[in-house]
């Protein structure tokens, strides 16, 4: 039974941890690192002669594991991709509005992509606008501005 005392020896335990952990930095998905947890969890338990037992190391994976998935991502989500607020919903939406935008290619049946703020967005326009167009925001519907040619009496 030697793949049985080789997957419920601590060392496999704290190798596959490990692993998980590094691969949540490969692949972010705020996933991996809680399995990642729940292993090392188990490693450490069954290091200090905790839990000795296969069934038991997979139900305390199990259990670790869940609860840390469920009960810190939201936490772990904020800290591994930042918190990031949506201004364009926000009260100063009007910000936006008035905005001059440089035209980065030429729009095709009114689509088209602007740079606003050093940023990529989509943009809708009733004008054929080309690529070194200047052009201003007159409003937006989520991420997608909506622009004109000619600059209102608002512009920044």
């Amino acid at each position: 039974m030697l793949t049985i005392d080789l997957f419920s020896s601590y060392g496999f335990w704290l190798v596959l941890g490990l692993l998980l952990l590094i691969s949540e930095l490969a692949a972010p998905g705020v996933i991996a690192v809680f399995f990642g947890i729940g292993a090392l969890v188990v490693g450490l338990l069954t290091l200090a002669g905790v839990i000795e037992s296969l069934p038991i190391q997979l139900l305390c994976f199990s259990m670790v594991s869940i609860l840390a998935l469920f009960g810190l991502r939201r936490r772990f989500r904020r800290w591994l991709h930042g918190d990031v607020s949506d201004r364009a919903t926000g009260p100063d939406h009007g910000d936006l509005v008035g905005a001059r935008v440089a035209v980065l290619e030429d729009f095709e049946q009114g689509q088209g992509a602007v740079q606003l703020n050093g940023a990529k967005w989509d943009a809708e326009s009733d004008e054929p606008l080309k690529t070194g167009d200047a052009a201003w925001v007159s409003a937006h519907r989520g991420i997608v501005l909506r622009v004109t040619a000619k600059r209102p009496v608002t512009a920044r």
